[in-house]
């Protein structure tokens, strides 16, 4: 059995890839701090939603999993679609150098630090549910 089939490790994969690209793209951004007419690029959020829709097992109609209300009180789950996880859009800027660079070295810097926290949660995270098969293989 793989355990990158599993839904955890699937998800946090994803994660992990996600964090990965934004680090590049922020990593050009600021190699291109002194560039003429550069525009700092980000790319989209992260869209849990649209990850756990993707590994969640299919029903019996082929589906995605539904919530079923059994109880007056519960929310009722409602469907959305998500644009594209990873794709790469141009941001507005709200400061401009006199040369046309858009890219604030400070804002990047926030951004790669966020960046490194977010992979080593998932980092952790990964390490954590490893252990966790891991003792469950050894018994214990």
């Amino acid at each position: 059995m793989d355990i990158t089939n599993l839904p955890m490790f699937g998800m946090l994969k994803g994660r992990l890839n996600w964090v990965g690209q934004r680090q590049q793209v922020i990593s050009q951004n600021i190699a291109n701090a002194d560039t003429p007419q550069y525009r700092a690029r980000d790319i989209e959020e992260f869209d849990f939603k649209k990850a756990l829709r993707a590994h969640a097992p299919k029903n019996a109609n082929g589906g995605g999993m539904s919530m079923r209300v059994t109880h007056p009180m519960h929310i009722t789950g409602g469907g959305g679609s998500s644009a594209s996880a990873a794709a790469t859009v141009d941001r507005r800027p709200y400061e401009t150098a006199p040369d046309g660079n858009s890219v604030i070295l400070e804002e990047q810097m926030v951004k790669m630090n966020e960046a490194a926290v977010q992979h080593s949660t998932m980092v952790g995270l990964y390490r954590k549910h490893l252990s966790m098969i891991k003792a469950v293989v050894r018994g214990r």
